[in-house]
């Protein structure tokens, strides 16, 4: 019941009248913030490793692409960011050595990322594709159309080059809960984060080598870094 609520059309239509409603406000205050943020760096390290010892089988090979939560921004090192601490989950659990391979970037939005995919030489292997995006897109005002069109280039990007590879779509987080922004572009933000994310659920699910993984962030519980946008 809930997922067919989340979805209805009605849902989507009120949340895109409420995001441009409020869009002369929440552009002064997004305009206002954007001088007053603290930028951090992304992680330092090298961009390619291995994690899990070697054994039996075939190693897997894990491609990360996207935005900052790739680039790692926030986790000092890139052994502390999401795609390594992820690789190394994936060794531990599946018994593989994996052969990681971070390609982010900060304020890397869905176009940004298929550029970046493009620059990739021939022949990187991938048996795992880890994407995280769309927060950007939320931040340059995107329009949904614009969106879904190019998640429909990325994800034909990808298949183009890894056919039989498992894609993992990292959800947009809940930026209601940010702590930065300030009312009402707090809530503003919220609402046009959770209809991208819709929007790349339906496609991701279209795709049975493919797996959106939602975004779950509890402010009572989870800590952000020093910008109060990242989380931690």
């Amino acid at each position: 019941m809930g997922h067919r609520t989340l979805n209805a059309p009605g849902a989507d239509c009120a949340s895109r009248a409420a995001f441009w409603l409020l869009l002369p406000l929440t552009a002064v205050q997004g305009l206002w913030l954007r001088h007053r943020a603290t930028r951090l760096p992304g992680a330092t390290g090298e961009r390619r490793g291995v994690s899990g010892a070697a054994a039996a089988g075939d190693d897997l090979h894990l491609l990360a692409i996207g935005d900052s939560i790739i680039d790692g921004v926030g986790s000092g090192r890139i052994e502390a960011s999401l795609p390594v601490q992820f690789a190394a989950a994936l060794a531990a659990r599946c018994g593989h050595r994996v052969h990681w391979r971070v390609e982010g970037a900060s304020g890397h939005a869905a176009e940004d990322v298929i550029e970046r995919l493009g620059t990739l030489e021939p022949g990187v292997p991938a048996d795992v594709v880890l994407i995280s995006v769309g927060v950007n897109d939320v931040t340059g005002l995107s329009s949904t159309r614009r969106w879904r069109r190019n998640l429909q280039r990325l994800h034909g990007a990808i298949r183009g080059r890894w056919p039989g590879a498992l894609v993992l779509f990292a959800g947009l987080p809940p930026m209601a809960n940010f702590p930065l922004p300030p009312q009402p572009l707090k809530f503003s933000l919220g609402l046009r984060a959770a209809t991208l994310d819709r929007i790349a659920r339906n496609l991701v699910e279209q795709d049975p080598l493919a797996l959106h993984v939602p975004t779950r962030i509890d402010p009572e519980r989870h800590d952000f870094c020093a910008d109060g946008f990242h989380p931690s």
